[in-house]
Protein backbone atom coordinates (compact mmCIF):
# COMPACT_ATOMS: atom_id res chain seq x y z
CA UNK A 1 0.00 0.00 0.00
CA UNK A 2 1.10 3.45 -0.86
CA UNK A 3 1.43 6.39 1.08
CA UNK A 4 0.48 10.02 -0.42
CA UNK A 5 1.47 12.87 1.65
CA UNK A 6 0.55 16.93 0.20
CA UNK A 7 3.20 18.52 0.02
CA UNK A 8 2.37 21.65 -1.45
CA UNK A 9 -0.95 23.76 -2.23
CA UNK A 10 -1.06 26.80 -5.00
CA UNK A 11 -3.37 28.89 -5.31
CA UNK A 12 -4.22 32.35 -7.28
CA UNK A 13 -5.91 31.36 -10.48
CA UNK A 14 -10.02 33.10 -10.43
CA UNK A 15 -11.01 29.97 -12.63
CA UNK A 16 -10.63 26.19 -12.47
CA UNK A 17 -7.20 25.00 -14.21
CA UNK A 18 -7.14 23.05 -17.00
CA UNK A 19 -3.50 22.19 -17.01
CA UNK A 20 -0.67 22.33 -15.38
CA UNK A 21 3.34 21.15 -16.33
CA UNK A 22 7.05 21.28 -14.51
CA UNK A 23 10.01 23.06 -15.95
CA UNK A 24 13.08 20.67 -17.24
CA UNK A 25 14.93 21.01 -14.62
CA UNK A 26 11.95 20.92 -12.05
CA UNK A 27 12.63 24.69 -10.52
CA UNK A 28 8.93 25.84 -11.34
CA UNK A 29 5.74 24.92 -12.41
CA UNK A 30 3.08 26.50 -14.87
CA UNK A 31 -0.23 26.39 -15.01
CA UNK A 32 -3.29 27.56 -17.43
CA UNK A 33 -6.87 28.38 -16.22
CA UNK A 34 -10.60 29.03 -17.17
CA UNK A 35 -9.49 32.41 -16.36
CA UNK A 36 -7.40 32.68 -19.30
CA UNK A 37 -4.16 33.16 -17.46
CA UNK A 38 -0.70 31.03 -17.88
CA UNK A 39 0.58 31.42 -14.41
CA UNK A 40 4.41 30.05 -12.94
CA UNK A 41 5.17 29.07 -9.52
CA UNK A 42 8.47 28.10 -7.34
CA UNK A 43 8.17 24.43 -7.30
CA UNK A 44 9.68 24.21 -4.02
CA UNK A 45 7.65 27.01 -2.17
CA UNK A 46 4.33 27.39 -4.53
CA UNK A 47 5.05 31.28 -4.39
CA UNK A 48 3.76 32.96 -7.37
CA UNK A 49 6.29 33.97 -9.94
CA UNK A 50 4.32 35.34 -12.98
CA UNK A 51 0.82 36.05 -14.55
CA UNK A 52 0.81 35.82 -18.09
CA UNK A 53 -1.67 37.51 -20.39
CA UNK A 54 -3.25 37.46 -23.76
CA UNK A 55 -5.42 34.64 -24.63
CA UNK A 56 -9.25 35.42 -24.74
CA UNK A 57 -10.31 32.15 -23.70
CA UNK A 58 -9.82 29.51 -21.55
CA UNK A 59 -6.35 27.41 -21.72
CA UNK A 60 -5.74 23.86 -22.93
CA UNK A 61 -2.35 23.17 -22.31
CA UNK A 62 0.90 24.49 -21.03
CA UNK A 63 4.22 23.54 -22.00
CA UNK A 64 8.31 24.07 -21.13
CA UNK A 65 10.35 24.14 -24.00
CA UNK A 66 13.13 21.69 -23.58
CA UNK A 67 15.76 23.96 -22.57
CA UNK A 68 13.13 25.43 -20.47
CA UNK A 69 14.06 29.12 -21.44
CA UNK A 70 9.94 29.65 -23.48
CA UNK A 71 6.66 28.35 -22.63
CA UNK A 72 4.10 27.90 -25.11
CA UNK A 73 0.17 28.31 -23.88
CA UNK A 74 -2.50 26.98 -26.40
CA UNK A 75 -5.93 28.24 -25.76
CA UNK A 76 -9.58 27.11 -27.48
CA UNK A 77 -9.51 30.63 -29.02
CA UNK A 78 -7.04 28.55 -31.44
CA UNK A 79 -4.15 30.63 -30.54
CA UNK A 80 -0.86 29.66 -29.00
CA UNK A 81 1.87 32.13 -27.36
CA UNK A 82 4.98 31.96 -26.81
CA UNK A 83 6.50 33.18 -23.50
CA UNK A 84 10.06 34.15 -22.60
CA UNK A 85 10.20 32.60 -19.33
CA UNK A 86 13.25 34.79 -17.88
CA UNK A 87 11.50 38.07 -19.39
CA UNK A 88 8.47 36.65 -17.63
CA UNK A 89 10.29 35.95 -14.36
CA UNK A 90 11.02 39.61 -13.98
CA UNK A 91 8.24 41.54 -15.45
CA UNK A 92 6.59 42.46 -12.15
CA UNK A 93 9.82 44.63 -10.98
CA UNK A 94 9.74 46.37 -14.22
CA UNK A 95 5.91 47.17 -14.22
CA UNK A 96 6.41 49.34 -10.93
CA UNK A 97 6.55 52.96 -12.39
CA UNK A 98 6.61 51.65 -16.28
CA UNK A 99 3.66 52.33 -17.92
CA UNK A 100 4.16 50.26 -21.21
CA UNK A 101 5.02 47.16 -18.57
CA UNK A 102 2.02 47.90 -16.57
CA UNK A 103 -0.17 47.80 -19.82
CA UNK A 104 1.77 44.48 -20.97
CA UNK A 105 0.96 42.91 -17.70
CA UNK A 106 -2.56 44.61 -17.37
CA UNK A 107 -5.52 41.42 -16.28
CA UNK A 108 -8.14 41.68 -19.13
CA UNK A 109 -12.16 42.21 -18.70
CA UNK A 110 -14.45 42.42 -21.25
CA UNK A 111 -11.98 43.70 -23.66
CA UNK A 112 -10.35 46.68 -20.97
CA UNK A 113 -6.40 46.33 -20.21
CA UNK A 114 -6.88 46.45 -16.39
CA UNK A 115 -4.18 48.13 -14.02
CA UNK A 116 -2.75 46.53 -10.71
CA UNK A 117 -5.59 47.74 -9.17
CA UNK A 118 -8.31 47.00 -11.39
CA UNK A 119 -8.61 50.55 -12.63
CA UNK A 120 -9.57 50.47 -16.41
CA UNK A 121 -6.31 51.28 -18.57
CA UNK A 122 -7.25 50.82 -22.63
CA UNK A 123 -10.68 48.84 -24.26
CA UNK A 124 -9.15 47.11 -27.44
CA UNK A 125 -11.56 45.89 -30.19
CA UNK A 126 -12.84 42.56 -30.37
CA UNK A 127 -11.05 41.67 -33.77
CA UNK A 128 -7.39 43.01 -32.37
CA UNK A 129 -7.90 40.90 -28.80
CA UNK A 130 -5.99 37.47 -30.04
CA UNK A 131 -3.47 39.10 -32.39
CA UNK A 132 -2.28 41.25 -29.31
CA UNK A 133 1.36 41.08 -28.85
CA UNK A 134 1.69 41.54 -24.82
CA UNK A 135 5.02 41.28 -23.29
CA UNK A 136 7.14 38.79 -22.33
CA UNK A 137 5.07 37.07 -25.35
CA UNK A 138 7.38 36.91 -28.38
CA UNK A 139 5.01 34.94 -30.93
CA UNK A 140 1.44 34.67 -32.06
CA UNK A 141 0.44 31.74 -33.83
CA UNK A 142 -3.43 31.94 -34.55
CA UNK A 143 -6.01 31.41 -37.58
CA UNK A 144 -4.51 35.07 -38.89
CA UNK A 145 -0.84 34.58 -39.26
CA UNK A 146 2.13 34.19 -37.42
CA UNK A 147 3.24 37.33 -34.98
CA UNK A 148 6.81 37.64 -33.64
CA UNK A 149 8.79 40.36 -31.61
CA UNK A 150 12.21 40.82 -32.28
Amino acid sequence: MSTRKQTLIITGHIGGVCTVTFSPDGRLICSGSEDRTVRVWDASTGAALATLYGHTSFLTSVAFTLDGRSIVSCAYEETARIWDVEAALSMDSEVIGDPAAALGSAAHKNGWLLGPSNELLLWIPAEYRSSMQISPCTNVIGRSGVMVIA
